[in-house]
């Protein structure tokens, strides 16, 4: 039977040091007032570029990096306004954001277990994570749940570091599932996909004032090699906003 320890690796990245695997995160941002039915404010395209590099003394390091662009909810381009529907406050919209290089590491905890520790990302600080491992049917489930102290991106791409006094509490779970059959033979990489939440307070260039309101983003999650085009409209846009993030037909984050 594969340990958790080594699914994990699999799943997300490789067993192979120096590896990288590119992981699309597809979803919907949503903002919910009592009173209201919930709100579609935009669509998010992101890829993820996640890394694999054993440490000295058990565990391994993974070093991650984000790019991302938010879709207009009616036209499906890149947004100009937004125009929130109760308050009718129109404002410059959020189009573009990145993070990172970021990272953190994992190594075995309890009876089958795995832990993250070295928590390291730009614009945040990681308050506390958890990592759960079980089976569903013929296929392993891993939820890692973080909670974290950060900004949403702004309207002109920046997300606030922490020293502005602008972050809030966060939540984001991520949920990877892959065939343990998978898991358990010689591929030093498996094929996975997932499912994510990110909850945080609705940033002010929203416009609902001092209303309650609560607000996510929700979606689905597709780990693909660096040059597959899993969403080709979304990686065209991309390159055309990180032109400096690509090397021809290949996404390549600079780790330095």
């Amino acid at each position: 039977m594969t340990s958790a320890f080594d699914a994990y690796r699999k799943m997300l990245t490789s067993m192979e040091d120096g590896s990288e695997s590119a992981w699309w995160y597809l979803g919907t941002t949503i903002a919910a007032v009592p009173g209201h039915p919930d709100i579609v404010v935009n669509h998010v395209e992101t890829v993820m570029v996640y890394g694999a590099q054993t440490l000295t003394g058990g565990g391994y390091r993974v070093p991650w990096w984000e790019i991302g662009l938010f879709r207009d909810a009616i036209t499906g381009e890149l947004p100009v306004s937004w125009t929130n529907p109760i308050t009718g406050v129109t404002a410059a919209a959020a189009r573009q954001f990145e993070e990172g290089p970021s990272g953190f590491s994992i190594r075995p905890a309890g009876d089958n277990g795995v832990e993250l520790f070295d928590a390291v990302q730009a614009f945040a600080a990681l308050d506390s994570a958890h990592v759960d491992v079980r089976n569903i049917g013929t296929r392993l489930c891993i939820t890692q749940t973080e909670a974290k102290t950060r900004s949403f991106p702004g309207p002109d791409g920046r997300i606030p570091d922490i020293s502005e006094g602008k972050a809030v509490k966060s939540r984001t779970v991520l949920q990877f599932f892959a065939e343990r059959a998978d898991l358990a033979s010689d591929m030093p990489s498996v094929p996975s996909t997932g499912l994510y939440s990110f909850d945080i307070a609705a940033p002010a260039w929203l416009g609902f004032g001092d209303l309650p309101v609560t607000f996510g983003v929700k979606g689905i999650m597709h780990k693909v090699p660096m040059q597959q085009k899993l969403n080709p409209r979304g990686w065209d846009d991309l390159k055309l906003l990180y032109p400096q993030y690509f090397a021809g037909d290949e996404i390549r984050p600079r780790w330095n």
